[in-house]
Formats: C-alpha cells, sequence, structure tokens
C-alpha cells in the first residue's frame, strides 16, 4: 500500500526499501517506523512509502475545537483563491490540504486574512497606452547592464581553450560574485558534506554550464537592486522569485536531464519583465495592477487586457536582448503558458512552481488573485502529488539561506 508521507505514523512496516531520488537506501524493508525515522524523512524529499497493508491505521489529525476552526476558516480562503480550477484533481487536492494547515497556523499566530468579496470602491481609471515588447526594453541597457564579468564567463566558457582554472580566475576577480557563488554552493541548496573554499571546486563539482547559469541568476538580482522601482516592495518581489526558483529545483529532481540551476535562476528571472515595465512605464502599470486587484484578476490577465503584452513577453524579450540560453527565455515567455510549448518540462515546471510559491509565501495572504493554473502541466509531468508535502519542507529548509545570500 503506497502511503503519502505525511500520513505515513509511527509502527508502519515498510514493504520495500525507502530510497532517495538518488537511489540511497534511508530505511531498510521489514523496519517498524519510528519518530526518528518519520522526522527525516522529508527532508530528503521522500513523498511516499510502501506500507506493509496490515501495519496502516488511518488516524484523524490531533487537535480541539480551535484549531478545526482555523482549518475551516483556511480552507475557505484557499478554495476562495482557487475557486475557478476544478479542485477534484489530485494535485490542487493536496495542494488544498497542505495549504490549509499552513494557513491555519497563521490564524493560531494571529495573522488576519483579508476579505475576498468584491471591492465595491470607484474602478480606477484603466486606460492605458497599447505596448509593445520591443519597445520597453529598448534602451534599458543604459539603466539594467549586466556585469561585464558575466559576458567575460560566457565568452571564455564557449572557447576552445577554455579550462576551469580560466574560468575560476575570471570569477575570482569580481569578489562579490565569488563570494555568493561560494555561499550558494556551502549553503543547504546544495548540502555538500564538506566546505568547498574555492571556485576551482565549485566548477568541478558543478560543472562549468552549472556555474554560468548561477553567475547569470546571481548578476541580474544584483543588477535590478539598484533600479529604483516605488511601486513594490522589491524585497517581497525578490523572496517570491527565490520560493518560485526552490519550488522548480526541487520539483524537477523528479524528472531526468533537467537541469537543477536552469530551473533555480529560470524561478529568478520569470517575473523580471514586471521590472521593467514599472521602471519604463510606471504610471500605466501602476494602474494596471490596480485594475487587477479590484477586478480579482491574475496580473497577467490584467497586463493583456489593458496593454495587449504581458510581464512575460517583456521579460523573454529582455532575455533576447541579454543573450541568455534560449531554453531560459523560453522558461520565462511561457511561465503562464506552458501550452505554448506543449507542455515541455521547463516550462510546465516553472508553472507549477509559481503557484506554489504564491501558496506558500511567507507573507500574510493577500486578496490578489493568484496566477491560473493549466492542470496539464501538471500531468504531462507524471509527479505523483505525494511529492508537494516534501518539496514544501525542502524549500523551507533552503529558503532563508539563499534569500540571505542573495538579498
Amino acid at each position: 500500500m503506497i502511503v503519502f508521507v505525511d500520513n505515513l505514523t509511527e509502527g508502519m512496516v515498510l514493504q520495500e526499501d525507502l530510497l532517495t531520488r538518488q537511489g540511497r537506501l534511508i530505511i531498510g524493508k521489514g523496519v517498524s517506523l519510528q519518530a526518528q525515522h518519520l522526522k527525516v524523512l522529508k527532508s530528503w524529499g521522500v513523498s511516499e512509502a510502501d506500507i506493509v497493508d496490515n501495519s496502516f491505521q488511518h488516524k484523524e489529525p490531533a487537535g480541539g475545537t480551535l484549531q478545526q476552526e482555523h482549518l475551516e476558516t483556511a480552507r475557505s480562503f484557499i478554495t476562495q483563491h482557487l475557486g475557478c480550477f476544478d479542485l477534484r484533481h489530485p494535485m490542487l487536492s493536496e495542494l488544498v490540504r497542505l495549504a490549509s494547515q499552513r494557513y491555519a497556523e497563521r490564524l493560531a499566530s494571529g495573522t488576519a486574512f483579508p476579505s475576498l468579496a468584491a471591492d465595491n470602491k470607484p474602478l480606477l481609471p484603466a486606460v492605458v497606452e497599447r505596448q509593445h515588447p520591443t519597445m520597453l526594453v529598448r534602451g534599458l541597457s543604459d539603466l539594467v547592464s549586466l556585469p561585464s564579468v558575466y559576458f567575460h564567463i560566457v565568452e571564455v566558457i564557449h572557447s576552445p581553450q577554455a579550462s576551469s582554472a580560466m574560468v575560476a580566475n575570471i570569477v575570482s576577480k569580481d569578489s562579490n560574485l565569488s563570494l555568493k557563488l561560494l555561499r550558494l554552493v556551502n549553503s543547504a541548496f546544495y548540502g555538500f558534506p564538506g566546505q568547498i573554499d574555492s571556485i576551482t571546486r565549485a566548477i568541478t563539482l558543478l560543472g562549468t554550464n552549472e556555474l554560468i547559469t548561477l553567475a547569470l541568476g546571481i548578476s541580474v538580482v544584483q543588477t535590478f537592486k539598484h533600479v529604483p522601482v516605488d511601486l513594490i516592495d522589491m524585497e517581497a518581489f525578490w523572496k517570491h522569485a527565490i520560493r518560485c526558483g526552490l519550488f522548480a529545483q526541487v520539483l524537477c529532481s523528479y524528472k531526468v536531464g533537467v537541469s537543477e540551476e536552469t530551473m533555480f535562476v529560470g524561478g529568478l528571472l520569470h517575473d523580471i519583465g514586471r521590472l521593467v515595465m514599472l521602471r519604463k512605464i510606471p504610471e500605466q502599470y501602476s494602474r494596471v495592477m490596480n485594475y487587477a486587484r479590484q477586478q480579482r484578476l491574475p496580473l497577467e490577465q490584467a497586463e493583456q487586457q489593458l496593454l495587449e503584452c504581458t510581464h512575460s513577453d517583456v521579460g523573454m524579450r529582455l532575455g533576447d536582448d541579454w543573450n541568455i540560453a534560449p531554453n531560459l527565455i523560453q522558461m520565462i515567455g511561457d511561465h503562464h503558458q506552458p501550452a505554448r510549448e506543449r507542455y515541455h518540462t521547463e516550462a510546465s515546471l516553472l508553472h507549477i512552481s509559481n503557484l506554489l510559491a504564491h501558496v506558500f509565501g511567507d507573507d500574510a495572504p493577500g486578496a490578489e488573485a493568484w496566477p491560473a493554473f493549466d492542470s496539464k502541466a501538471w500531468d504531462s509531468q507524471g509527479i505523483s502529488p505525494g511529492v508537494l508535502a516534501a518539496a514544501v519542507i525542502q524549500v523551507d529548509r533552503m529558503f532563508r539561506d539563499v534569500v540571505n545570500i542573495f538579498l
């Protein structure tokens, strides 16, 4: 009997060996699970276990009336946010269960949820000029050019004479970049058993392509940190981007042949077009954001209605200008519309991760609409809904470390 990790309890007996996704044995078959086992399973990314049938006993969650009230209030809030989707879908059903638990804990700690009732305030003028992504990106290089060291790394890596030592020498000349790379390699993001104390060693462990992808992510965050944007909370923006990247990294580990570094940086950059629009057309984009809030529309829908282009389109155009990897450009452009790429793995995983980052973000939930969800993006990947519980735990474990490095 296959049991999701959240439903495992002491005394259950393993029918089969319990392995990590990399095939490492954690607990052998025939073992009766104990408290210490249950604590470590999620941190290893275990999503489910094969349990001997007669050892399974369903237990109702503990808790008094107050906790049940919190769960019901939290579930109502979650389902209203997801009301336009089929909540019978296995992934969304599990998402509602996990999110209700998290939001109930927030309620118990005194966090109040905003009302999702229709906003009766007069609708702000939403007349804006139509925009074209190319025009928005044009001239932006004067404001948000990537550091020259990034392009120097790319040039050297593509040279026939490239070596790890050459790349390490270039990276090491930029103290900020090299420090952040080393902190990231030594963080919970990777969880290497020993200390990595040199860029050369980091390249040896990760590979040059992975290093250049991480260098891109670090460079973009550093570049946009210095662009004045007054209409949004920049720390909250980047925290969402980091959480999205971490979910993408964790989910892609259940697939073969997908780079964790690419997925993480795709998450970092998925909303970069919003910063371009905020910088180039701040007054118009402010109207778009207000319109989305008052109409309770996902932001990308409001953008399409009013501007006839979205932050995904703008981000993709910026990626073209920067000449970043084509798969990253496509992920940025299709994270709201994975069907455009026929549910390609990277675009689909980023689409899922964006919703998860909104749902499980640390900030108090707002009345804004969450992004639209295409269930086929999940179905096309063949991932069990049971991975979500472990994914949330893993992202929580890495989040603070990575935020401290980037912000």
